[in-house]
């Protein structure tokens, strides 16, 4: 089902698409409140992006360390723009001109925070010097998520603001420093046989990441149907995704199951109800259960700290 808004729409997922063939997987796309073709596109590449950014540092974990990405904008009493760090044009693209006096709200996510919701924002979180769950937009519409603090700064008899946004990111020693040809004649690659056994393996880990990731909805089935809709026995199915994943193919597929209940909880406004079925639940009372032993929070916690 394709609207009037469709095509824009589509401009939207191919610049995200653009930043993550760029290998930058610090984005998400922004959810509507719609369950057509495009929306279950941009939900999948959402959870792609989670996967890709935890695995491909996984794959050379000894060569990765985390940091962290930090944005820091001034703000006058009235919370417009007065400055910020040099960073922020890099990750959100915008020029200065774009930036400066603009309230703050304006490269917040839709259905955040007001302009005048503000002032008892700031009290609340204030008081509690706690964290708060951010998004900022691209200049694209993409959105950059993170975690927010404000603080209040006094100069000459003024209360101005700072706020710091943060997220962990990952940096990549190999993914920096391209190799010295020199170096290229001392790397060992491995025989023409165990490439293929590696290519055979990647081949049927792609082809259960796909099965899995197309039945978010639903129960997997047992070992041997998968086994025979896929190719492969039973045992090097275990073993190839259990050595990839480092957890079965049930405990993989219900934690990409939560996840998907999560975005959805957190970036749409589908019913609750509607959420636990279209994740493969068949009553609400196991999926609330089952989300709260994972994140020790109920879906409907979730959904009201979001609506706040």
């Amino acid at each position: 089902m394709y609207t009037a808004n469709s095509p824009q729409r589509v401009k939207e997922i191919l610049d995200f698409i653009t930043e993550i063939t760029l290998g930058n997987y610090t984005y998400t796309l922004p959810l509507r409140n719609s369950k057509d073709e495009l929306e279950q596109i941009a939900l999948s590449l959402n959870i792609m992006v989670e996967e890709i950014d935890t695995t491909v540092h996984q794959i050379n974990h000894e060569k990765s360390k985390e940091a962290i990405q930090n944005l820091v904008f001034h703000l006058d009493q009235n919370f417009q723009i007065t400055s910020y760090s040099q960073n922020v044009i890099e990750v959100l693209k915008y020029t200065t001109y774009e930036l400066i006096n603009q309230p703050i709200t304006f490269i917040l996510n839709e259905g955040a925070i007001k302009l005048e919701e503000f002032p008892e924002f700031l009290k609340n979180h204030s008081e509690t010097n706690l964290p708060f769950p951010i998004e900022l937009k691209h200049i694209s519409g993409i959105l950059w998520s993170g975690y927010g603090y404000i603080h209040q700064l006094i100069y000459d008899g003024e209360i101005n603001y700072t706020l710091s946004a943060f997220r962990a990111i990952y940096y990549n020693e190999k993914l920096k420093n391209s190799i010295k040809s020199q170096e290229l004649s001392s790397v060992n690659y491995p025989s023409e046989y165990r490439s293929l056994l590696l290519q055979d393996q990647r081949i049927l880990v792609r082809k259960l990441h796909n099965y899995v990731m197309q039945r978010l909805d639903r129960k997997l089935k047992k070992i041997p149907v998968i086994s025979t809709e896929v190719g492969g026995s039973v045992s090097k199915i275990k073993a190839v995704f259990k050595h990839t994943y480092g957890e079965t193919i049930y405990a993989y597929h219900l934690r990409k199951r939560l996840e998907k209940a999560q975005v959805l909880l957190r970036e749409t406004s589908i019913p609750v109800n509607e959420i636990a079925e279209d994740c493969g639940f068949k009553s609400f009372s196991h999926f609330s259960r089952t989300f709260k032993r994972e994140y020790g929070i109920s879906p409907s916690q979730i959904r009201k700290f979001s609506i706040e």
